[in-house]
């Protein structure tokens, strides 16, 4: 038997640019990439936030009082569009590797596990939070502002992904290879949410152990960012739209369940919201720890790429 396998032809192997691998680094111009994406990022953010304003002025509202949950969530989908739009030109004609991190089979499934994945571990931490005493269920609301929550979901899913793991990590992991750029796109990520209302060192460094470990493993566990995307959106979304609590500072929703949440911060996440909390941190943590595991067993983690692939040089 070993002999006639070894006469066989081998099977062939998929070239780095093949769109069926999912392992794909060849791409070039990675520091023009970086700066594009960081433009990118920023105005996407001010567009979300001017769109959300502007029409919310226009159909009469009071911009003191926020913009209404209509008009946050159209600006949260126009943000996602120029997210995802902006990306596929940096990673398209600037990068040279068309649909990079978003294309090849099985996209939709990534996004519906990572909603089920997301949905799934913020509700164990709320249940782990209730049974040690800081959060009690109270009723279901009547009329629930369920916009709000998705728009903050959808935001943060797309925008922040295609940023943060679409263009940092996956440039990084080129560069450093990636457990270096995993730790360094997580503390990124901690930083940038202390702009956050209610964001203390504490928390930030909760953040770069719970979602950013979390995230960049989805990301590294399927080199697309679907999964990732959908982890994220689910996680605001539930977070704010069933359980009524702050997401990362902004402000208590009115969701479907109406709760008490009260207790330590450490146990409650305080001004953060129920994703601050220290068991919240765990389960996060426990959950990319498994991705992890897991990309390791399939050969997703690498080192960096040589030079002359880094440099973009054939041959």
């Amino acid at each position: 038997m070993i002999g006639a396998m070894s006469t066989s032809a081998p099977p062939p192997t998929l070239r780095p640019t093949d769109p069926l691998d999912p392992i794909d680094r060849s791409d070039r111009r990675r520091w023009l990439q970086l700066i594009l994406g960081v433009v990118l990022f920023l105005v996407a953010e001010v567009v979300m936030g001017a769109v959300s304003v502007l029409a919310s002025v226009l159909a009469g509202g009071d911009v003191a009082d926020g913009p209404m949950p209509w008009a946050f969530l159209l600006g949260a989908v126009i943000a996602a569009a120029i997210g995802v739009g902006g990306f596929l030109l940096i990673v398209g004609p600037v990068g040279r590797s068309p649909g990079l991190a978003l294309r090849g089979r099985g996209k939709l499934a990534e996004l519906v596990v990572g909603l089920i994945i997301g949905a799934v571990l913020i509700s164990l931490s709320v249940a782990l939070i209730a049974l040690l005493g800081g959060y009690r269920f109270t009723g279901i609301a009547a009329s629930p502002q369920l916009l709000a929550p998705l728009a903050i979901g959808i935001g943060a899913g797309f925008v922040e992904e295609i940023f943060f793991r679409g263009i940092l990590l996956r440039l990084i992991d080129a560069w450093m290879g990636s457990w270096g750029a995993l730790v360094l796109t997580s503390l990124v990520f901690g930083l940038i949410h202390l702009t956050n209302d209610g964001a203390s060192p504490a928390s930030a460094l909760g953040l770069v152990v719970e979602a950013g470990i979390l995230l960049g493993a989805a990301y590294l566990l399927t080199r697309r960012l679907w999964l990732a995307i959908g982890i994220h959106i689910a996680w605001n979304t539930v977070q704010a739209g069933v359980f009524s609590s702050v997401v990362s500072g902004t402000g208590r929703q009115n969701g479907l369940l109406i709760a008490d949440i009260d207790g330590p911060t450490w146990l409650t996440g305080g001004s953060m919201g129920i994703e601050g909390s220290l068991v919240t941190v765990l389960v996060g943590l426990a959950a990319g720890v498994v991705m992890l595991v897991l990309a390791m067993r399939r050969g997703r983690m690498l080192g960096p790429v040589g030079r002359r692939a880094k440099d973009g040089i054939s041959g």
